[in-house]
């Protein structure tokens, strides 16, 4: 149980995840299970092991703080990125701020979706700008023959990739909600529904 609580395998389901949605989207080919599994492993074996302590600090950041923190990021981006990466930016602030109000929940439950959504307002969504934002505007349309297209196109298609994971685990969520409810009235019939046998 400590490990499936760990960094370690956080990071590698993280990973893996977005291996996973890659696979959707027909990026990987035959070959999309060693590589999911190769990406669950590398997240694994180059996080290094954190303490209870570093755990507890990680996720001392509320949701809505974590809300401001996207807000800000967004807010940032106008005008510095074409209307369309904008636009993509702004899909996925709508569905994290979805997420966030259910953020604490799925840490209390262990639910490895909850670092992912951290993850992405914290790390992935604002890397996938960083770069990006390093390099002249005049050259960030045009098709780079290190990346075999534009670094636009790069962008758009990380952050649908990232609004895809996101759409999953949505669904996830809903289904975990939906499941809940379906015990909670399987329960409440056992115990408060009507005898088969009145006297």
């Amino acid at each position: 149980m400590s490990f499936l609580t760990s960094t370690r395998h956080l990071v590698g389901v993280g990973l893996a995840l977005l291996g996973l949605a890659a696979h959707f989207l027909g990026w990987l080919g035959a070959w999309w299970l060693p590589i999911v599994l190769g990406l669950y492993l590398l997240g694994v074996l180059l996080t290094p092991a954190g303490t209870r302590p570093d755990r507890q600090l990680a996720q001392e950041t509320g949701a809505d703080e974590l809300g401001d923190e996207l807000n800000r990021f967004v807010r940032g981006l106008r005008g510095k990125v074409p209307p369309e990466l904008l636009s993509r930016t702004q899909n996925i602030a709508l569905q994290l701020q979805a997420l966030l109000p259910r953020l604490g929940a799925l840490e209390a439950q262990g639910d490895p979706n909850a670092f992912t959504v951290r993850q992405i307002v914290t790390d992935y969504l604002p890397g996938t700008f960083r770069n990006y934002l390093n390099m002249p505007p005049a050259l960030r349309s045009q098709a780079s023959a290190r990346l075999g297209k534009s670094p636009d196109a790069v962008v758009a298609e990380q952050l649908d990739l990232l609004g895809s994971t996101l759409e999953r685990i949505g669904a996830d969520t809903v289904k975990g909600d939906a499941d809940a409810m379906q015990a909670n009235g399987r329960f409440l019939k056992e115990k408060f529904g009507k005898p088969d046998l009145e006297l």
